[in-house]
């Protein structure tokens, strides 16, 4: 009872920090700064501040994230989201899904070989340090001006450190955990064997190269015994080791599973909906090869969230298809887009994954070509695994 008291006025103290940050520097604006339509000119010039400081407490994470050697995944501001590839990056305007922070985030994995909580320290410490060192440059430069330069140098500063401060602060509340609580989490030594952490050790090792097959049964089970979405994530990583052995028919089998996982509340579907796509596609798919039949690889499978996180997987079926009709060249093209896109990405158990799938789809062509009559599924398990 007495922690629950403690945590409420943390919430309302991160709260009021977090207002601060919004008025007062609208207020010093509106004083300084007279562009006409007040005080609403000073609320929306705060506004952008406000911005320009989420911008950088998520720089400081993902510079945080690259100083311990963790690979980003994904990094949001607002409705803005980046995606780092192996070369370049790629950018999307998307609106605020079920369970994701407000403002923004930045999704990274630390090095499978090295130990998680030193790097998660300084990950979760970057972010709000960046805003304080941000700040204190601002408000030292905002002495040595006049005018509307310090003023807006005085602003900005104050929303960076309300920013820095309000995410220091220990709270915990649904979809958000704040950088303090996160820090003091890992700063009393967690389990990092412990159930708890398997999510975080089977993504960190298939970013790291290591193919679903290979994954440490023991993570993957527990990872199968909690709820949505982690069930989710155990029955998707199944389905990759059975498509990367070219068992469909046990590929295909597992959606008898999928089914039992619709039995989640409705909440936990709402925040699984992106991964239950990718897996429903990848099913689809395994279906398609197992009986050597595309028509279920329909336009209306391909959408925005796949293209975005499984980007290799729209080329991947647009290949099959056209290797189950005969034509050799708009599949090979396919293929090689497919292979492309898997080599770019940070999740580095792509390029194998795509290089094996796209072996057994040649397979297909090459008894098609071979034979009149349909090809049966079964010799693609004898091809061998391309070279990483």
């Amino acid at each position: 009872m007495l922690f629950r008291g403690i945590h409420r006025l943390l919430l309302v103290l991160q709260w009021i920090i977090g207002a601060a940050g919004f008025f007062l520097p609208a207020l010093i604006l509106g004083e300084s700064i007279d562009v006409g339509l007040q005080p609403f000119s000073a609320m929306f010039m705060a506004f952008i501040l406000g911005v320009l400081s989420l911008c950088v407490h998520e720089g400081g994470h993902y510079l945080g994230a690259r100083y311990a050697g963790m690979t980003v995944l994904s990094v949001r501001v607002l409705a803005v989201e980046l995606q780092p590839l192996q070369h370049g990056w790629k950018l999307r305007w998307s609106r605020h899904a079920k369970g994701q922070p407000l403002g923004g985030y930045v999704m990274a994995v630390h090095a499978s070989q090295q130990p998680m909580r030193q790097a998660m320290l300084v990950f979760t410490l970057a972010g709000p340090v960046l805003n304080l060192f941000v700040a204190g440059v601002c408000l030292a430069l905002s002495s040595l001006f006049i005018g509307e330069f310090a003023a807006l140098l005085l602003a900005l500063g104050v929303c960076n450190l309300s920013t820095g401060l309000a995410n220091l602060i220990p709270t915990v509340s649904p979809g958000r955990v704040s950088d303090g609580a996160g820090f003091l989490a890992w700063l009393s030594k967690p389990d990092e064997q412990g159930p708890a952490l398997a999510n975080a050790r089977l993504l960190a090792l298939t970013v790291a190269g290591t193919q679903a097959e290979d994954l440490p049964e023991v993570d993957l089970e527990q990872l199968s015994a909690e709820p949505l979405p982690a069930s989710l994530t155990a029955l998707g990583f199944r389905l990759y080791a059975r498509q990367n052995l070219a068992d469909w028919g046990a590929a295909v089998a597992l959606g008898n599973e999928l089914q039992a996982l619709l039995a989640a509340p409705p909440a936990a579907l709402r925040q699984s909906m992106v991964l239950l796509s990718i897996v429903r596609a990848e099913l689809t798919f395994s279906r398609a090869m197992l009986e050597c039949d595309a028509r279920e690889l329909n336009d209306f499978l391909f959408h925005a969230p796949i293209d975005w996180y499984a980007p290799s997987f729209r080329p991947r079926c647009l290949a099959l298809r056209a290797a189950l009709a005969g034509d050799t060249e708009r599949s090979a093209h396919f293929v090689q887009q497919a292979a492309d896109l898997a080599a770019n990405s940070q999740d580095r158990s792509q390029r194998l994954r795509e290089q094996r799938l796209a072996g057994y789809i040649q397979a297909l062509l090459t008894a098609s070509a071979d034979s009149p009559a349909r090809p049966d599924p079964a010799p693609t398990a004898a091809v061998p695994a391309a070279s990483n």
